[in-house]
Parts: C-alpha cells; sequence; structure tokens
C-alpha cells in the first residue's frame, strides 16, 4: 500500500471517527440542554435521539411531554408524537449571533390532551405570568402538526370537553425574543393553514356540538356540515328537566368566513371578521309546555353580547335559504302545533359588543310564513344602550290564515279563515314597554273558538267573537284599516314572545278597533 493510500485512508478514519465524536458529543449538548433548561413542571422524554451534524438535523423519536401547567389555565397537558423533527439547525447563527434559526419544526402523529383547572375565585394557577426566562431571538421558518389529535377534559378527567379526530397545522415564519415571550400569545407568525376533521364538543349538560370539517388560513375560515343539538331525544329531554327548556337541532352545512383577524389587548380577545355566511341553515326547536315555566329574567340581545367573554366585530352576516321550524307541545292529548318560515334570507350588519362602535346593529330578513304568506322585518338596537331600545318594521303579504291552524288549534283552540293581502307594522321599544302602528288590508277574516276536545266549534263563542270583527270592507281608499300597538314585555319571555304579543295587539286593534288612521 502506497503513502497515499495510507494518508488518505488515515484522513478518513480521522474525519469519519471526528464526525461520529463531533456527534456523540452534540448528543451530549442536547441532552444536557433539555435537562437544564427545560422547567422543573416539564416532563421531556423520547426513545431515541439521532442527529445529522452536516445538515443541522435533529429527530427525537416516541417523545412524550408532560406539563403540570401551573402557569397556565390548564392544570396538565399531555404531547405525545411519534417523531419531533428539527432540520435546518443554524450553527453560524446561534455561534455568533446569538439567535437560535431552524428552517422546520415537524411533529408528527402528536396527541395533546389537556386537562383544565378547577374552576376557583381566587385561582392563583391561571394568573401568573409566563415563567420562561428567554435569553435568545428564536426563528422557525415552518412548524407542522402532521396528523395531531386533540382531546380536552374537565379539572378531574372524568368528562371529554372538546374531541378532534384530526388536526393538521402549518404555521410559518414563527418568531419569539425575550420581549416577546413574555406577553399573552408567546410568539409571532406570519401564514399559516389548520385543518380540522370530526370535532365534537359537549356544551353543558343538555347540548352538544358536532363538526365535519374545518379549514382555516389568513384570509378565509370554511366549515362544513356543523351541527348544535340537545344530546336527548324530546321524550327523555321532558323525564330531565323540571322547567321549560327548548329542544333544539340546528344544521349548517356550510359556514365561510372572509377576512378575519384576532386581536389581544389587556389579555381580552377580540375577534374581527369582514363577512360571515351561512348556507342553507335549518333550526328546529321543540318546547314541552307541560314542564314548568321558568320565571327567571331573559336579558334581550344587546345585555347578551355585552356579556360575551370576549370583543366581537362582524361586518356582514348573510343566512342564505334557511329554515326554522318552532313547535310547542300542550298537554292536551293533541299535536305538537308547529309554526315554519322556509326559503329564509337574513342579512347582520355591524354586529359587535364593542363600545366605541357607533352604528347600531340591524338586522333584515325575509322568509316565507308557513310555507305561503311572504314576512320580511328590518331591526336595529345599540348593543350598550342602557334602555336597550329597539326599532323593529316589517310586512305580511299574500298569507292564508288557515295555515296557521296547524299551531292555533293544539295550542289556542282556535281555528281561522280569510286572507290578510298587505300587513305592515313598526314598534319601537325597550327592555319594559312598546308602542307602534299597524295597517292591515284582509279579505273575509274570521275565527272559531274549539271545544275542549278539538273537534267541534263552540258556536255562540265563535258568532260573538266575529261580531267583533270587522270583515274588512271598512277601509280607506286603498283598502287598508289601522291599528295601534302598546303593550308591556313579560321579562321571563323571549324577545320573539316580545315581538309576537306586539302583533298580536296590533291585529286585535285592526280588527276590532274603529280602523282610522289617527
Amino acid at each position: 500500500m502506497s503513502k497515499i493510500l495510507k494518508w488518505l485512508v488515515l484522513i478518513i478514519v480521522f474525519c469519519v471517527g471526528g464526525y461520529m465524536l463531533a456527534e456523540w458529543k452534540m448528543k451530549k449538548e442536547v441532552v444536557n440542554f433539555l435537562e437544564r433548561k427545560v422547567p422543573d413542571h416539564i416532563d421531556f422524554s423520547y426513545d431515541k435521539l439521532n442527529i445529522n451534524l452536516i445538515k443541522g438535523n435533529i429527530a427525537f423519536k416516541n417523545v412524550a411531554v408532560v406539563s403540570s401547567g401551573k402557569q397556565t389555565s390548564s392544570c396538565e397537558i399531555k404531547v405525545d408524537a411519534k417523531l419531533l423533527s428539527i432540520k435546518g439547525f443554524d450553527y453560524w447563527k446561534i455561534l455568533f449571533q446569538n439567535a437560535i434559526y431552524i428552517k422546520s419544526l415537524t411533529l408528527t402523529k402528536p396527541h395533546l390532551n389537556f386537562k383544565t383547572c378547577p374552576q376557583e375565585p381566587n385561582n392563583v394557577v391561571a394568573n401568573k405570568s409566563n415563567p420562561i426566562n428567554l435569553l435568545k431571538e428564536i426563528f422557525v421558518e415552518e412548524i407542522i402538526f402532521d396528523a395531531g389529535k386533540v382531546n380536552i377534559w374537565d379539572s378531574n378527567e372524568e368528562k371529554e370537553l372538546i374531541a378532534i379526530e384530526q388536526i393538521n397545522l402549518s404555521l410559518k415564519k414563527v418568531a419569539t425574543d425575550p420581549d416577546i415571550i413574555t406577553k399573552y400569545v408567546p410568539f409571532e407568525f406570519a401564514d399559516y393553514n389548520i385543518e380540522v376533521n370530526n370535532i365534537n364538543a359537549p356544551l353543558g349538560e343538555f347540548e352538544e356540538l358536532e363538526m365535519a370539517s374545518l379549514l382555516m388560513n389568513n384570509t378565509a375560515i370554511n366549515i362544513t356540515d356543523i351541527v348544535l343539538s340537545t344530546v336527548y331525544s324530546k321524550a327523555e329531554l321532558s323525564k330531565k328537566i323540571r322547567y321549560e327548556r327548548d329542544h333544539i337541532y340546528l344544521s349548517v352545512p356550510a359556514i365561510k368566513v372572509d377576512k378575519h383577524n384576532y386581536t389581544v389587548s389587556n389579555d381580552s380577545l377580540q375577534v374581527n371578521f369582514k363577512e360571515l355566511l351561512l348556507s342553507n341553515a335549518k333550526l328546529e326547536i321543540y318546547r314541552d309546555k307541560a314542564r314548568l315555566e321558568d320565571f327567571r329574567n331573559k336579558p334581550l340581545y344587546g345585555k347578551l353580547l355585552q356579556k360575551l367573554p370576549f370583543k366581537v366585530a362582524i361586518d356582514s352576516i348573510f343566512i342564505e335559504k334557511g329554515t326554522i321550524m318552532y313547535e310547542e307541545n300542550i298537554p292536551n292529548n293533541v299535536g305538537a302545533g308547529a309554526l315554519s318560515f322556509e326559503n329564509l334570507d337574513v342579512k347582520i350588519s355591524n354586529l359587535s359588543n364593542k363600545r366605541n362602535v357607533e352604528n347600531p346593529v340591524q338586522i333584515q330578513l325575509n322568509a316565507d310564513l308557513m310555507g305561503t304568506g311572504k314576512f320580511d322585518l328590518n331591526w336595529q338596537f345599540n348593543v350598550y344602550d342602557p334602555k336597550s331600545t329597539f326599532l323593529i318594521s316589517g310586512g305580511l303579504s299574500n298569507f292564508n290564515t288557515a295555515s296557521l291552524n296547524d299551531f292555533l288549534v293544539p295550542n289556542l283552540r282556535t281555528q281561522t279563515t280569510g286572507t290578510i293581502d298587505q300587513l305592515y307594522f313598526t314598534i319601537s321599544g325597550d327592555e319594559y314597554a312598546a308602542r307602534g302602528d299597524i295597517k292591515m288590508k284582509y279579505e273575509d277574516f274570521k275565527f272559531q273558538v274549539l271545544n275542549k276536545e278539538r273537534n267541534g266549534v263552540k258556536s255562540v263563542l265563535s258568532f260573538i267573537g266575529n261580531l267583533f270583527i270587522n270583515d274588512g270592507s271598512k277601509t280607506d281608499i286603498d283598502g287598508y284599516r289601522y291599528g295601534e300597538i302598546s303593550t308591556e314585555r313579560v321579562k321571563n319571555k323571549s324577545f320573539f314572545n316580545y315581538l309576537w304579543i306586539n302583533l298580536q295587539d296590533g291585529l286585535l286593534s285592526v280588527l276590532t278597533g274603529n280602523g282610522k288612521k289617527d
């Protein structure tokens, strides 16, 4: 063997040996770093560590992280991942620029388990500042969660609060430094993309939320097949409740959000949407009136928005081709009566609970009432008005009143005949009382009072009742009769009950008054 060949072999052996020694040294330094820098309340373990010094790659196989979470709202966080991969670690920046640069950080098949903290008024666990004392800037070109899974449990780890079957996440240009790490959101990032499949979240004792998929990036959110429903059947719910409670089924095949962003100020989250679109939403509500009535005060919508745990500002909400079905079951051995709105189109503008917003919330609604009449509504209110004032106007046209009998017969023991050609109303009010005006053009409007069994007419009562109802012949030159609205709110009932009693009062005024415009 020539001297050149011997030297060549010696150099190769030296380089390989040096590389292996350097790799061993690097592994040791990584292990020592984790032992020194990982906080005491975090347990970090793995099965195998691989390092490629030339490419700047580090890989931990079968990673497990357990955090007691004493500095967060979660009291325990567990993360298991098949692989934690760091690629493109820049030695030059850490040695000469006092910064950490990584090309990509990937968690493969991570499983995240969160356990929430007990709700205590003086819970110091969630109020301490971030404990991390960061000395260097950190920059990661891309952070990836590949095929992850998330479960969030209550403080006793007995009830699952949120379950996500699969989540894929990409954050680009992620950065933090000694100042940013102490903030509410301890890092900054540029572009992001989130894909979530099969979400399930119980909402208290009676309802749950399900979602087939969610796609979210910097500009848009797309959600498919979201369902909010009561977990019990109607009969089961009635057995479990003492007071009246709605049985709900809401399904929305598609939701789209355009131009969204989120800001944090004084540890308070604010959600901003430019436009929110709900397509083909269907809402079914059933109420068993055999339960006891709940006499607690129900706040109007302005006060409900005030009580949200975060700030929200949505320029426009559109609901296209929706359906609402409302049923009441009276304890009279008669089938439930139903009201329905089909082909429902709604536009909501300026929906916000920010105090500095001057424009009121505005709601415009158009629908087919009971599949026949054309119904429209315009409603506006100021969220922070101390008196909860509101203004509503609307109308109904070409409505065959007999279509209401499916609701009137079982619930009010009455039935009607006749047609409302045109009806217009304006109502202004607050949380205590309302006043308004109404005018109506109608033909042959009559009502009949049914007997207790609802299979026959109480002729005398029906005759007397119709004596006081004008048949629509005494009208102005345009065929309208006029009435006035004056009501007081029943505070333990919903806003829509408030709207109904106003319309009911106006209809009685039109039908039984002199019909003249004041």
